[in-house]
């Protein structure tokens, strides 16, 4: 009795063995010409912040004055519409759409580096700026935008205030 029920066990999952199906899948896709190149001055870029009073903090949230910095772009594809461009780096521990400063003996604290579009929109660490217009072919693009300390916390101590990001060039 027992060898009857194995055998019916058995056959009954060989049936559902057969019941499989063959199928494809399709990849469709273009490979475009839309990105830009670098130029080698926008590759490793320093921005001269100054000299700062942080008597200038009276309060969390308040700037210094805006330093600009661009990022350009050479030979734009033929296809080339749009770039959006994020930065990452060390997140401050008060307020993580700053950029922490690099930790070194001396440092100021009490301030983080904001970063900022051409329109001087603050931009988030990892999130990408609006998405600035490109034109096909372009022989090359100027992209600006602006650095400033802020202020973290109430005080703001004095000491260096030097800090780092990367930054990803996203195409449309």
């Amino acid at each position: 009795m027992h060898l009857c029920a194995a055998c019916g066990i058995a056959l009954s999952l060989a049936a559902f063995a057969t019941l499989a199906h063959d199928g494809r899948v399709y990849v469709t896709g273009t490979i475009t010409n839309n990105t830009c190149t670098l130029s080698p001055d926008s590759q490793n870029m320093t921005v001269a912040m100054g000299d700062v009073s942080n008597r200038q903090f009276l309060h969390p949230g308040e700037g210094a004055a805006w330093q600009p910095f661009a990022i350009d772009l050479l030979n734009c594809g033929s296809t080339a519409s749009g770039v959006s461009v994020s930065f990452s780096g060390s997140e401050d521990e008060t307020n993580h759409n700053l950029l922490a400063l690099t930790p070194e003996e001396g440092n100021a604290t009490g301030v983080g580096i904001a970063l900022y579009d051409t329109n001087k929109n603050a931009i988030p660490l990892g999130a990408d700026s609006a998405t600035m217009p490109l034109i096909g072919g372009q022989a090359s693009v100027h992209l600006q935008f602006y650095a400033r300390y802020v202020a973290d916390g109430d005080t703001v101590a004095s000491g260096t205030a030097n800090a780092s990001a990367t930054f990803k060039l996203t195409y449309e």
